[in-house]
């Protein structure tokens, strides 16, 4: 039978292959999705998910192998998800890596920040040094609890030391196993939860809960079977400890932060009670116990360790020990001049020159003849005083205070020396007994006064008293006299005992102001200290005012005595060389035909604008404008205003009667303020001479007509303005519409509001006033209830104010009603009577 061929048509075929394709191509991204998640599965479980129980070291090495240092948090928060960590498993790592301080913004972790103050103890996070119980007084804490409170002190234990002899292995702990000679190879072997490592080719070797050199002999032992030449010597062993497991040991009792620790294999006592944060307020110094299997092995003594140094007993820690602080049984407090004063735990048998050692004994300042001591009674509080031999055999209780006074401040052998003497200061008057004898040694200065001087003494019922001598006298060995313990002796000196000399001078100086007096000093002198003459003083007339010091003890009207001398051209010598004496006043006059330079402003439209110094001072508005070659052609006189200075070269007495007068205008009801203008200074008289008010000028006037009137005399300071020619006028205040509006001639006041909109609500056309280019203001003049408002010119600004409303008080509304009313009724009167 022949085989029967089936013709398949083009387009099936077509069909079939590109449906098969797209099979095989789907097929290939499925296995490749599949592969990827797998892929990410077996890379997110090469993270070991007990993080806690990763050595130091093996998370350094997942913390470098998967790039996760120099991230932020954030980032790293998000490839440590990538790798299939939960939240918690992520959290613990980040506690990890910022207690190893990785590098990176995650130092910056929350566990850096947080509020409650953590700080790395042993390289476990434990919140920082807290505030300690203290003595009633605030001041002292308890001896040895400074250690735990320093968050810079650290008991971390040495990991790069060799292993210490009798340490016990353990499971995690890592052997590193070195065969070396004919063989030479190295392993590094963890020990496993059963406690055996597992070399290759020989099976498991059980280790754990023997000593380093006990596992070294059981490794060496065992490797000869599988290395012939350890027994002939050709090959050698040696058995060391790698990395170092972690134990847990539990802190019970008053600690400060009781709980479960994990801490390195090497840790000892010391190290889990600093990171725990030491005993707590009423924890024992004295008896921290170490328990293991439910026994006690050692009893630690920090005082030991703190004054002797002695870590006897602060020995290896094995896991699941338990450390337990007591509470303390005796407690004393050690105040006052100790070297080290503190409270104290007190074992049983310990006196109190046993806790006066434990503070280093008595400060330098200690009086110590006696030591008080304050006692809790039963129901009262006890003082004991105790003397230095009585210390040994006095019986303490908890809750006593001892306390030591310092040395009095007071000498058995002072006495004082103070005032005009090259040495003063204290001396011992066995070395000084006599007056002549500190005299001699103290060395007055020439400047003393000789002639008296005095020793303060006490006498003995401590009442004080004065002795007076003459140093001369005691220096010539005239008089002497014995000192006794706390005098003190006092020179003089000669400037003290007078009032200090001195001289004022005034007027065309260049440093007026008061100089110190020298005898001799003449008027000449005077002129020079104070820096010479001003250009405008003359010599001719300088007044000399002298105190009076008569001779008899009779009144008199006169003041001071005045004596004009003549420096340029003296008649006489006694005039050139004229002496002063203590406190006398000199005026420099200026000469009277002495005259400074001052100038003008003249501003906008002349053909030599600028500043014009005046020639005279009869100078007027015409005489500057010819002076500043005229006006211009486009200039415009009527608009011009001077700027003038409120006050021109006023003293300080004028500034203070302007302040006086401001003050009174500005109180309400024109009440006076007591001491207004008291306190002038030079600012005042500055700031009132750099104001400058407008003054209302008719330029056009006065150049038509010099010598008028409107042609004023100009002064110092003056600025004269003169503007183009100004074609607009404006309003302001209550128009509607406030704006500038083109001049035009005959243009009147209420056209010119009319223009702004006309006049707002509330305005006041009777208080309505126009400001002119010039500076000159015109008023709304009112009749009954006509109003003529003032004429409009070029540059013309008409204000228009608000209407002032001003609500009447009860008083002055029923005044008002009772007036209106008797008013009425007079009226009602008046008619019915003229009827």
């Amino acid at each position: 039978m022949q085989n029967a061929k089936i013709n398949v048509p083009d387009h099936l075929l077509s069909l079939y292959y590109s449906t098969f394709n797209i099979m095989i191509r789907s097929f290939r991204l499925l296995l490749i999705l599949v592969f990827a998640i797998a892929q990410t599965v077996i890379f997110a479980q090469q993270i070991p998910v007990s993080i806690d129980n990763l050595s130091d070291e093996q998370l350094m090495q997942l913390i470098s192998k998967y790039q996760l240092s120099g991230l932020s948090e954030s980032d790293m928060e998000a490839k440590a998800k990538g790798y299939g960590l939960s939240t918690d498993q992520i959290m613990l790592l980040k506690k990890r890596m910022s207690m190893l301080e990785v590098g990176g913004d995650l130092s910056k972790s929350t566990y850096n920040n947080k509020t409650d103050s953590y700080v790395l103890r042993n390289k476990v996070y434990t919140k920082g040094p807290s505030i300690r119980e203290k003595d009633s007084s605030g001041v002292l804490t308890v001896f040895g609890s400074e250690i735990f409170d320093n968050a810079d002190m650290s008991f971390e234990p040495n990991l790069s030391i060799a292993t210490p002899q009798g340490y016990i292995l353990g499971v995690n702990d890592q052997l590193v196993i070195d065969v070396y000679g004919v063989s030479d190879i190295t392993k590094k072997l963890k020990i496993t939860t059963e406690g055996d490592i597992r070399f290759p080719n020989l099976g498991p070797i059980q280790v754990a809960g023997l000593s380093i050199e006990d596992a070294r002999i059981r490794i060496k032992k065992s490797l000869a079977k599988i290395y012939p030449g350890i027994a002939t010597g050709k090959v050698a062993v040696q058995v060391s400890l790698g990395q170092i497991r972690s134990i847990s040991v539990s802190l019970l009792g008053e600690v400060r932060r009781p709980g479960k620790y994990t801490v390195s294999a090497l840790a000892t006592l010391m190290n889990a009670l600093y990171a725990s944060g030491g005993p707590n307020d009423i924890g024992s110094f004295r008896s921290i116990e170490l328990v293991r299997a439910g026994k006690t092995i050692v009893v630690f003594d920090l005082y030991n360790f703190l004054l002797r140094g002695d870590l006897e007993n602060n020995i290896l820690l094995h896991d699941e020990d338990v450390i337990r602080v007591s509470p303390y049984t005796k407690r004393v407090t050690l105040k006052g001049a100790f070297k080290k004063p503190a409270i104290f735990d007190v074992k049983q048998g310990e006196n109190a020159t046993d806790l006066i050692k434990y503070a280093g004994g008595f400060s330098d300042v200690a009086f110590r003849e006696f030591v008080r001591v304050t006692r809790i009674g039963l129901t009262q509080k006890e003082i004991l005083t105790l003397k230095q031999d009585q210390l040994k055999e006095f019986s303490l209780q908890s809750g006593d205070t001892l306390a030591v006074d310092t040395l009095a401040n007071i000498y058995k052998d002072r006495i004082m020396v103070t005032g005009s003497v090259y040495h003063p200061g204290i001396y011992g008057i066995q070395q000084m007994p006599t007056l002549r004898d500190l005299m001699l040694a103290v060395k007055p200065r020439e400047q003393a006064y000789f002639e008296r001087a005095v020793i303060r003494r006490y006498r003995s019922d401590y009442t004080p008293s004065l002795i007076n001598f003459n140093v001369k006298e005691v220096l010539s060995g005239k008089y002497n006299i014995d000192l006794i313990r706390e005098d003190s002796i006092h020179i003089y000196e000669r400037n003290e005992l007078k009032e200090k000399y001195s001289v004022y001078i005034n007027g065309e100086v260049n440093s007026p102001g008061t100089f110190e007096y020298y005898e001799g000093m003449t008027v000449q002198d005077l002129v020079l200290i104070a820096g010479g003459y001003k250009d405008g003083a003359t010599r001719q007339k300088i007044e000399i005012s002298r105190r009076l010091r008569p001779d008899s003890e009779k009144d008199t009207t006169a003041y001071s005595v005045i004596k004009e001398i003549a420096l340029s051209g003296a008649k006489t010598d006694s005039e050139s060389d004229f002496t002063l004496l203590p406190f006398d006043i000199i005026s420099v006059r200026r000469a009277p035909g002495y005259k400074e330079q001052i100038s003008v402003t003249v501003e906008g439209e002349v053909l030599y604008p600028g500043k014009f110094t005046l020639v005279s001072g009869h100078e007027k508005l015409s005489d500057i404008i010819q002076r500043a070659g005229g006006l211009k052609a486009n200039a415009f006189p009527m608009g011009a205003i001077l700027i003038r200075k409120t006050f021109v070269g006023i003293s300080q007495a004028d500034a203070s009667l302007i302040n006086t007068k401001a003050n009174l205008i500005n109180q309400p009801g024109g009440a006076g303020n007591s001491g207004v203008g008291a306190a002038i200074d030079s600012s005042l008289v500055k700031r009132l001479e750099s104001q400058q008010k407008p003054v209302g000028i008719r330029l056009w006037d006065a150049l038509q007509k010099p010598g008028s009137v409107e042609d004023i005399f100009l002064e110092e300071g003056d600025v004269l303005k003169i503007p183009k020619a100004i074609q607009t006028i404006q309003t302001f205040g209550t128009v509607n519409s406030p704006r500038q509006i083109i001049y035009r001639e005959g243009i009147g006041f209420k056209e010119a509001v009319r223009e702004s909109g006309g006049f707002g609500l509330g305005a006041s056309r009777r208080h309505s006033y126009v400001v002119y280019a010039n500076g000159e203001v015109r008023s709304t003049r009112n009749f009954l209830f006509f109003h003529s408002y003032p004429e409009i010119k070029p540059g013309s600004e008409i204000y228009v104010p608000q209407r002032r409303t001003s609500r009447m008080t009860t008083g002055e509304t029923v005044g008002l009603v009772s007036s209106l009313t008797s008013l009425l009724g007079l009226t009602v009167v008046l008619i019915n009577t003229l009827k």
